[in-house]
């Protein structure tokens, strides 16, 4: 006869209490990796991410919530009652004013950085520094996560009477018209075998967890100058896309639109192209996209900087070269890479004599 207490018997409950020890471990595991990721995110400690997002059906199209603080995909979002990132608005249009609209995406409302290292706010620090307590500098921050070109023109339509700018700064980015390096891009990073198995609905669920993004942004770092080569060879070799001129062109009628707008309430207009990472730390690189956007600037008379050129000359000035782009982002510069961002644009600004032409003026 088989007792009760027969190993045969036992080793059931042995592999449940194991299996479930092993469970527990498990989530205590995950729990302590979430918390420490979620601490070594910038911005205040949060338990789980908000969506920041709402959507119009006026036109609008999607905003930031107004009035909406809280975490999303490792950016701590604090909005004003615009959905703004930054304080209440405050515009005086007092003489002594200087008043700078920013229009962009997320590499404007600084995706991956606490407000107020976001090029934008740098930028007023810095323009309130060289005016002095004479003046007083105020930089709206108008970028908005995934907008391009018609999006700025539309959203400036809307604020331009509100913040009655004397500068409008336009902000673009690589995946904001046609061009080698996006279809590279989403070829190399966004076809990648295993995103592919993983559904997007699956990876915006996951994406809501730190621990995956640091997991994420690890696999991306680690992998990143294989994927640089890989982009740039697919770059040299890709062939245009006879539709592009026509995409090009809605552009450039974006673009003129902005600036219209902008005399309109006597205000200049310039432009700039944040650089992908691989343009900045590659000795070679696909340098189409800043001409044709330079170009179109010639055309509609605006000011263009090429920012490429400032992030590679300070990226060398160490060795190894600086780190301008948060870990595994191609798009997104660090508090030193915005730093950089808002110090061309006071430069062009000065090169411009903006500042004095506005001194007084209101």
């Amino acid at each position: 006869m088989i007792g009760s207490h027969s190993p045969t018997m036992r080793l059931p409950r042995n592999l449940k209490r194991k299996f479930a020890l092993s469970l527990v471990a498990l989530v205590v595991f995950f729990v302590v990796g979430e918390v420490i990721t979620r601490a070594i995110e910038p911005g205040p400690f949060s338990l789980w991410d908000r969506n920041p997002y709402v959507h119009f059906e006026d036109g609008r199209g999607w905003r930031h919530k107004p009035d909406f603080e809280g975490r999303w995909d490792g950016t701590w979002y604090e909005t004003n009652s615009l959905g703004l990132r930054g304080a209440a608005l405050d515009v005086s249009l007092a003489p002594e004013e200087f008043r700078v609209a920013c229009l962009g995406d997320s590499c404007t409302f600084g995706k991956g950085v606490v407000e107020d290292h976001c090029w934008p706010r740098q930028l007023e620090h810095m323009l309130q520094a060289e005016m002095g307590k004479e003046r007083r500098a105020l930089v709206a921050n108008l970028g908005v996560n995934g907008y391009s070109g018609a999006d700025y023109r539309r959203f400036f339509e809307e604020l331009a009477p509100m913040v009655r700018p004397h500068v409008v700064v336009v902000g673009y980015n690589l995946n904001d018209f046609p061009n080698t390096i996006r279809a590279v891009d989403e070829r190399v990073f966004k076809q990648r075998g295993l995103r592919r198995l993983i559904s997007k609905d699956l990876r915006n669920f996951l994406g809501r967890f730190a621990s995956y993004r640091w997991l994420r942004q690890s696999y991306y770092a680690w992998n990143r100058k294989r994927d640089w080569h890989q982009a740039e060879s697919l770059a040299s070799g890709a062939s245009q896309d006879p539709a592009d001129s026509e995409r090009w062109q809605e552009q450039k009628e974006h673009l003129a639109a902005i600036r219209d707008l902008a005399r309109e309430y006597g205000a200049q207009t310039a432009v700039f192209l944040f650089p992908y990472e691989s343009q900045v730390y590659l000795e070679t690189y696909d340098n189409t996209p800043i001409e044709r956007l330079g170009q179109v600037c010639a055309e509609l008379e605006l000011p263009f900087v090429d920012l490429a050129d400032e992030f590679r000359r300070h990226a060398r000035q160490s060795n190894p070269p600086r780190q301008l782009f948060l870990k595994g982002d191609r798009y997104h510069p660090t508090p030193e890479g915005y730093f950089l961002v808002a110090t061309t644009v006071l430069g062009l600004i000065r090169e411009q004599g903006w500042l004095e032409e506005t001194a007084g003026e209101d």
